[in-house]
């Protein structure tokens, strides 16, 4: 897919007879909407037979021009008879732009929980003995930009006290946390065990992916063991 591609699917639409500006842009982002937003676009839109906005997912970095191509913070105007013959000078301008990131700025994870370990296990832990009942999240950051999360705790028990800390995902860069490794300030674990909670992970300055994942270990010298990892949801 190419932006020559859009431009002769655009032309190929008005030749048609489709002219009302409205349809023109339902129809432009049915058939590319996917491929736009891998290009850090969200949506365009028809201003005129022979203009078009595109919402870039990102901010301009430096003052730009090219022919056929109004540069602005957030988005770019095209002129589509100035870019007819050059339909790669969209593809230029899109590199002024900085990334917001792919996924979103709010995920969810409804269903957590961490079972305590028995004594034999704490032990066993201790000396490097093994993987053992924990959670983890694993966080994306795709944008070009640093984004600070936050990372809520909901207990189900009203008795528990929700509990909440932050940290930082460079750009580019990913991070893991063992969530049963998380201390408060007393130096205590930072989340209870044995307690159905939820999980709330909001990003400040960039779009993040999400992903959770649970390990239970059970029975006589913990020989069971089962292993699940879920997206986070995003409401978004």
């Amino acid at each position: 897919m190419t932006f020559a591609t859009l431009l002769t699917t655009i032309r190929d639409y008005k030749q048609a007879g489709i002219s009302n500006l409205e349809t023109l842009t339902t129809l432009i982002n049915d058939a590319f909407g996917d491929w736009l937003a891998s290009q850090g676009i969200s949506r365009l839109t028809m201003l005129s037979p022979d203009k078009l906005c595109l919402n870039v997912t990102g901010s301009l970095k430096h003052t730009n021009s090219a022919d056929g191509i109004g540069f602005h913070s957030r988005f770019l105007v095209i002129f589509l008879d100035d870019v007819a013959e050059t339909p790669e000078a969209i593809a230029e301008a899109l590199k002024s732009y900085t990334s917001d990131g792919d996924g979103a700025y709010v995920w969810i994870i409804p269903d957590g929980y961490m079972a305590a370990l028995t004594p034999a296990e704490q032990e066993w832990e201790q000396h490097g003995g093994g993987y053992f009942s924990h959670e983890s999240i694993c966080l994306s950051n795709t944008a070009d930009i640093d984004t600070r999360c936050v990372l809520e705790v909901l207990y189900e028990d009203p008795a528990l006290e929700n509990v909440s800390c932050e940290f930082d995902v460079s750009a580019h860069r990913s991070v893991h946390y063992r969530l049963d490794k998380l201390k408060a300030e007393n130096g205590e674990p930072l989340i209870a065990k044995d307690a159905p909670v939820s999980y709330k992970i909001t990003s400040r300055d960039a779009r993040i992916v999400v992903q959770g994942s649970r390990i239970l270990t059970s029975g006589e010298n913990s020989i069971f063991a089962s292993f699940g990892t879920v997206m986070a949801w995003s409401p978004q």
